[in-house]
C-alpha cells in the first residue's frame, strides 16, 4: 500500500463532494485505482461504473445536462483518456459542467516508451475551460490544501458562466492501493465558499470572517488598483492596518504601513494576523508573505485569476476589487485598536532604524537611492520601472513615502526584456526612469534600439554590483566562495560606456552617492536615451548592511 495517496487524493475527493459533485462515472483501470477507491468510499458520491470510456463520458454528460450540476468522469491512462474527447467536445460546445479526471503515468515514465502512456498534458486542447497537471503523491507532495483548492476551483470554473468542461490529470506512481484509514475531510468550507462573485452573499460571508477576526490586516499588493484617499482615510480611522506594496497603485503616503519588510524580519514582530484582506498579487516582501501564511485570506480580484500560492483558507470574491473593498468598509473591526497600534508602532520604529542604518552605510550603498527616489525623480516626470531580483526588493525596503507611478515585470519575475519594457512605457508616457541591475540591463541590450528608431526619452540607472546580488541573500551564499562566484555571483568586466556609444545615449558613471546624485540631476534634464551607471558597494558588503537593518533594536 502507498501511504502518500490517501492524504492528498483523499482531500481532493472530499472537497470535490463538498463543492457539489454528487455523481461520478468510473471506468475500470489500474492507474486510476486510488481515485476510484477513494471516490467509492465517499458516502456523498453516487458512483456509476461503465465499461467503455467513450460511453462513460457521454453518460456523465447526460447527468450533468439534466441536473445542471457538475459531474465527474474518471478513467485510467493512455487511450482511455483519449476516448473521453468526443464527450468533452460536446460539453464544451453545449456548455455542460463536466469534470474529467484522468490518471496518468508519473513524469519519469513519459516519453520513454512506457506502456499505456500517451501525452495527456493539455490532451483536450482548447475544448476545456481549465486544465491542471497534478503533482505525483510522494515524499514531496504539496499540502493537502493544494488538492482541495484544485477541487474547489474545478467546480467553480465548470459552473461559472458559460459552463463547460474541466480536465484534471493525475500522474500516479506504484503502488496504487491507498493505505487504509478514515475518509479525508473537506478542508475549504461549504459549497463554492472559496470563490464567489461580488454579491450580497459574498459580502455576508466576508462579514462573518471579519467579525471572527481578532487580528485583521489589509494588504495592497502589486497590480492592486488605486484606492481613493477618502477610502484609505476611512479605513485608517477604523483602525485597519494597511500594508502597501510599492507596486500597488495606491501611493505610499501617511497612515499606511510601508516598513514592514524590515520589522517583520526582526526577532520581535507583531503577532501574526488571523485574517488578511488582499487586493492584487502576493506582496513583494517574502517576510510579509511568511508572516501571514497561517491566516485566512479574503482575496478581492478580477475574474479569471487565482492568486493564493500559499494555499491559505481563502475566500475569493471576483469582481472590481476597488468596488468590493468599498462595500466592505462599513465593517467595524473594533477589536483592532490594540493590534493596529502595535503594528503602527513597529512601522514607526522600523523607519527610524532604516534612516539610522542608511546614515552609517557605505557611500555607494544602493539603499540611499531608493530612499531619495521621490525627491530626485518626482511624479510629474513620468513613471518608474524597477527590475526584478534586488532592485524591487530594495525599493520595498527603502522607498516609504511617495506617489510615484511604479512598474515592474512581477508576473513571471524575470529579468529579461526590461529595456524593451521601459521603452514601451516611454512610448506611451513620454519619459521613463528604469532602475535595472547590471545583469538585467545586459540581458536586453538590443531593446535599446527603440530609443534610436523612435526618438524616445528614457533614463536608465544601472545598479552595477558586478553580478547576481540576490544570491548573496539566499542559501547559495554558504557555498565555497569560488564556486559561489562562478555559478551564482557571475562577476563580469563589461564596460557599459560602449553600449551608450553604440545606441547614441548620453552616459555618466558614478561611484559614491554624492557623485551619483549630481550625475542623476544633470542627465534628468536631457532628452533622449540617458544611461547612468552606478558602481555600488560589493555584494557581500551590501548584504551585511541588510543584516544590520534586520537585527532587533534590542540586540543592536
Amino acid at each position: 500500500m502507498n501511504p502518500s495517496l490517501r492524504p492528498y487524493l483523499g482531500a481532493f475527493v472530499a472537497q470535490l463532494a463538498q463543492s457539489g459533485v454528487k455523481d461520478v462515472v468510473i471506468t475500470p483501470g489500474s492507474r486510476s485505482t486510488p481515485l476510484a477507491i477513494l471516490i467509492r468510499e465517499n458516502p456523498a458520491m453516487r458512483v456509476t461504473v461503465a465499461l467503455d470510456e467513450r460511453s462513460a463520458a457521454f453518460f456523465a454528460l447526460g447527468i450533468a445536462k439534466a441536473s445542471a450540476q457538475p459531474v465527474a468522469a474518471l478513467c485510467t491512462s493512455g487511450t482511455a483518456a483519449a476516448n473521453f474527447f468526443p464527450a468533452v467536445a460536446e460539453a464544451w460546445l453545449s456548455r455542460i459542467p463536466l469534470i474529467v479526471l484522468t490518471a496518468d503515468r508519473p513524469r519519469e515514465l513519459r516519453d520513454v516508451g512506457a506502456s499505456q502512456t500517451i501525452d495527456q498534458v493539455h490532451l483536450f486542447g482548447l475544448h476545456v475551460k481549465w486544465f491542471q497537471d497534478m503533482p505525483t503523491p510522494g515524499a514531496n507532495t504539496p499540502p493537502a490544501r493544494h488538492a482541495a483548492q484544485v477541487a474547489v476551483r474545478a467546480v467553480h470554473y465548470a459552473l461559472s458562466r458559460p459552463c463547460g468542461p474541466i480536465h484534471i490529470n493525475f500522474p500516479l506512481r506504484e503502488p496504487l492501493l491507498p493505505e487504509s484509514g478514515e475518509a479525508s475531510p473537506a478542508l475549504m468550507g461549504p459549497q463554492f465558499a472559496p470563490i464567489m462573485t461580488a454579491s450580497s452573499e459574498a459580502l455576508t460571508m466576508a462579514r462573518g470572517w471579519t467579525e471572527q477576526a481578532n487580528r485583521l490586516v489589509l494588504a495592497l499588493g502589486p497590480e492592486a488598483p488605486a484606492i481613493p484617499g477618502a477610502v484609505i482615510d476611512t479605513l485608517i480611522a477604523k483602525n485597519w492596518p494597511i500594508f502597501v506594496d510599492p507596486l500597488a497603485k495606491t501611493a505610499r503616503l501617511g497612515g499606511v504601513i510601508t516598513a514592514y519588510d524590515t520589522f517583520l524580519r526582526q526577532a520581535f514582530r507583531p503577532n501574526r494576523p488571523d485574517l488578511v484582506i488582499r487586493l492584487g498579487s502576493p506582496l513583494t516582501s517574502k517576510s510579509f508573505n511568511q508572516w501571514a501564511q497561517e491566516a485566512r485570506l479574503i482575496l478581492l480580484d478580477w475574474p479569471g485569476g487565482f492568486r493564493d500560492p500559499d494555499h491559505l483558507d481563502s475566500l475569493v470574491i471576483e469582481g472590481d476589487p476597488g468596488q468590493t473593498l468599498k462595500a466592505l468598509i462599513d465593517l467595524e473591526p473594533v477589536k483592532l485598536n490594540t493590534y493596529s497600534a502595535m503594528i503602527r508602532e513597529a512601522d514607526r520604529d522600523a523607519k527610524v532604524r532604516i534612516q539610522s542604518v542608511l546614515a552609517q552605510s557605505p557611500t555607494n550603498f544602493e539603499g540611499r537611492f531608493y530612499a531619495n527616489l521621490q525627491r530626485l525623480w518626482g511624479k510629474n516626470r513620468g513613471p518608474v520601472l524597477v527590475a526584478s531580483s534586488m532592485p524591487v526588493r530594495d525599493l520595498d525596503a527603502f522607498y516609504h513615502q511617495g506617489d510615484l507611478n511604479l512598474y515592474a515585470n512581477r508576473g513571471a519575475n524575470g529579468i529579461d526584456g526590461l529595456n524593451s519594457t521601459a521603452l514601451g512605457i516611454a512610448r506611451h508616457h513620454g519619459d521613463v526612469l528604469a532602475v535595472l541591475g547590471d545583469l538585467a540591463f545586459h540581458h536586453d541590450l538590443t531593446g535599446l534600439v527603440y530609443a534610436q528608431k523612435y526618438a524616445l526619452n528614457a533614463m536608465i540607472v544601472i545598479i552595477n554590483n558586478q553580478g547576481g546580488a540576490i544570491f548573496s541573500y539566499l542559501s547559495q551564499s554558504t557555498l565555497e566562495p569560488d564556486l559561489f562566484e562562478e555559478l551564482f555571483g557571475t562577476p563580469h568586466q563589461i564596460d557599459f560606456s560602449g553600449v551608450a556609444t553604440l545606441y547614441g545615449a548620453a552616459y555618466r558613471h558614478a561611484t559614491d552617492y554624492g557623485e551619483f546624485e549630481d550625475c542623476f540631476i544633470s542627465l534628468m534634464e536631457k532628452p533622449g536615451l540617458r544611461i547612468l551607471e552606478w558602481q555600488t558597494t560589493e555584494r557581500a558588503e551590501s548584504a551585511a548592511v541588510h543584516r544590520q537593518l534586520h537585527q532587533s533594536q534590542e540586540t543592536s
